[in-house]
């Protein structure tokens, strides 16, 4: 949902290109291999060549920026980073752009005071510079600063109507401080704007199935499968919601989904183990209690659906009564199974 990556390419296009004088000219050929190296992800030839270019002319902000940009992607150096980004500022007090690289890099590095500072400092230079509102929006994000993250995506919003990510968080924060009408109007620009954005799709959904709306949750997740039928959650969900709606078949097949993309998935086994049972496949139902418990042994839900296999299908009420046990032992709750239990032991 975060990102701090700094885009490389963007870094060298939308930089301030600065006016550099005659006597950086043997620089400028080092600084466009390197512009070339980067875009074939060779980066620490890169880095050469621009360690090379800022030796030559130390006062080409433009080369510290993309230096940088180069340590802090390609090398994985944060340090070094902003040691070159703040060069470049200190050569060019208005670089906007190496600000906001550096407060990328800031919040990556979880110094969250120098990154807000740096943002705004950018937001100083050009108010309406939506990657930086952006960056200081998912800066509160993280921090848990809901008020004001929620002005900053506004912000970026009003700038950048069609901005996905900035929509997108919005939506999450709006619907988790129970503004969910609201969060709905944005998912549903949202999926307009994309209607491949899974991720959008699947927040939309999860707002329709809290809110008890099952064929709009329904209807989305649907479309969140049209754009990845691999989706886990999509079908888990899909499954459940089907399976409350007694709409067996299409649950059944939802939860076979599951486990085809990840066998280990025990609460899918021991859901699809119901619906088998309820369809009169009692061998495989058993097979899929079994797996479940196997997966989960402390999957208390599967002692119990399995103590109602074995009472009520199997007709067997010594091992329904050792499910039931396990079920209690796990701290289960249900009445009735500690009635019969007592009974049982009478």
């Amino acid at each position: 949902m975060r990102s701090y990556a700094i885009r490389l390419l963007g870094a060298a296009l939308l930089c301030l290109w600065l006016t550099t004088p005659v006597n950086a000219d043997d620089a400028q050929p080092l600084y466009n291999q390197a512009l070339a190296l980067i875009q074939t992800h060779q980066y620490p030839e890169a880095a050469t060549a621009l360690t090379s270019a800022v030796t030559i002319f130390p006062r080409f902000a433009e080369a510290h920026h993309l230096l940088g940009v180069v340590y802090f992607n390609g090398l994985n150096n944060p340090q070094s980073a902003q040691t070159h980004l703040q060069k470049a500022i200190d050569l060019h007090p208005n670089f906007a752009r190496a600000m906001l690289d550096l407060g990328l890099v800031y919040q990556h590095e979880k110094s969250y005071p120098q990154a807000e500072a740096v943002l705004n400092r950018a937001l100083t230079v050009y108010p309406n510079y939506s990657d930086a509102h952006l960056a200081l929006a998912l800066l509160y994000d993280q921090t848990d600063d809901v008020e004001r993250a929620i002005s900053a995506y506004e912000k970026v919003l009003a700038l950048v109507p069609e901005e996905q990510q900035a929509a997108l968080n919005l939506a999450t924060l709006l619907d988790r401080e129970g503004d969910r009408e609201r969060a709905r109007t944005l998912l549903h620009q949202l999926t307009s704007i994309n209607g491949t954005h899974i991720d959008a799709w699947l927040a939309l959904a999860r707002l329709e199935e809290k809110e008890n709306l099952a064929e709009p949750a329904i209807n989305a997740y649907a479309h969140a499968l049209r754009v990845d039928n691999d989706s886990l959650d999509a079908h888990y969900a899909l499954g459940y919601l089907h399976q409350a709606q007694g709409t067996k078949e299409k649950a059944t097949q939802h939860f076979r989904e599951v486990i085809r993309l990840d066998a280990t998935h025990a609460e899918a086994h021991l859901n699809l183990g119901v619906l088998l049972a309820n369809q009169d496949q009692l061998d495989e139902a058993e097979k899929e209690y079994e797996v479940a418990l196997s997966l989960n042994p402390s999957l208390i839900e599967a002692h119990y659906n399995l103590g109602v296999f074995y009472e009520f299908y199997r007709k067997d009420p010594d091992r329904a009564l050792s499910q039931y046990q396990r079920y209690l032992d796990g701290g289960g709750t249900d009445e009735r199974v500690r009635s019969l239990l007592r009974k049982a032991t009478r």
